[in-house]
């Protein structure tokens, strides 16, 4: 029963990721795939040298470090708020929820009249300081505009996820806190935070990952001309992939580089083993 699953999984996964590394050590001529060379560690080399790989690699670091706590703080907070509450507790949950199910077009593109010179976002502000400019037109606010729409997305499956671990938490916990006279505050440091705690390595290690693949927010944000305005702002290493691959038709460099972000991911699969606790692992 299991076989058509399984066969399906790994043509649609397991063969395209060996490809993948078959490819990286070869030379494609524009998706000529019957013309390969052989190039040995040659795109690899290339890749450790190439300054617009270094530079994808720092825009993507930066991003996530934007990112990643941004959504996680919101997330635990909000939930915590959700978690106090007695009524309506589900529908709350679905509306923080309707973000991450909607389309990234429709959603980047709200954002950008927003975000336009003039618009209401980026005049309000300006009151604070920040200029009254187009934010995804900007090289110095095209990243951080690509966070606050990538954050407003994917925040409510976060939120989600809290919840739903805040609801393992026994209530005696909080009971007996708030008899020994924790306040607020308090409950959420002492018993919530300890009882999310497997929760928040995943919430974690999964942002930090999805983070990682950021593409299609970016991709809106180009409207069309070169991917990665304005003047590489937001080139991710997804971009810097997409661009090797189908711009400049040079597979076996692109696949490299998609052999690099499969080992990072691996990579962060093997630590989100290493941080939680034994016991919460399911």
């Amino acid at each position: 029963m299991l076989a058509p699953a399984i066969a399906l999984l790994i043509w649609w996964y397991a063969v395209p990721i060996v490809e993948s590394v078959v490819l990286s050590f070869q030379h494609v001529a524009e998706f000529n795939f019957g013309q390969r060379t052989f190039a040995g560690l040659q795109n690899y080399q290339q890749l450790i040298s190439d300054p617009a790989f270094r530079k994808s690699l720092e825009i993507t670091g930066t991003f996530v470090i934007g990112v990643v706590p941004a959504q996680t703080v919101l997330a635990l907070l909000i939930a915590a708020l959700l978690h106090s509450v007695s009524r309506a507790q589900g529908t709350f949950r679905a509306a923080y929820f309707v973000p991450y199910m909607t389309s990234t077009i429709a959603i980047t593109t709200i954002f950008m009249e927003l975000f336009v010179k003039g618009g209401v976002a980026a005049t309000a502000l300006s009151v604070v300081g920040v200029p009254n400019e187009t934010w995804y037109a900007s090289t110095h606010l095209a990243l951080a505009f690509l966070v606050i729409v990538y954050v407003y997305m994917f925040v409510g499956l976060y939120i989600v996820i809290f919840t739903g671990g805040m609801e393992t938490i026994p209530k005696d916990l909080y009971e007996a806190a708030s008899i020994d006279g924790a306040g607020p505050f308090r409950q959420f440091w002492s018993v919530t935070l300890p009882g999310v705690r497997p929760f928040l390595a995943f919430v974690l290690i999964t942002g930090i990952i999805q983070a990682v693949q950021v593409f299609d927010q970016a991709y809106v944000i180009a409207g069309g001309t070169v991917l990665g305005s304005p003047a590489g702002a937001t080139s991710t290493i997804v971009i810097f992939i997409y661009e090797e691959a189908f711009r400049l038709l040079d597979i076996g460099y692109a696949s490299a580089a998609t052999v690099f972000l499969l080992a990072c991911m691996i990579v962060l699969g093997l630590l989100s083993r290493r941080f939680t606790p034994k016991d919460d692992r399911r």
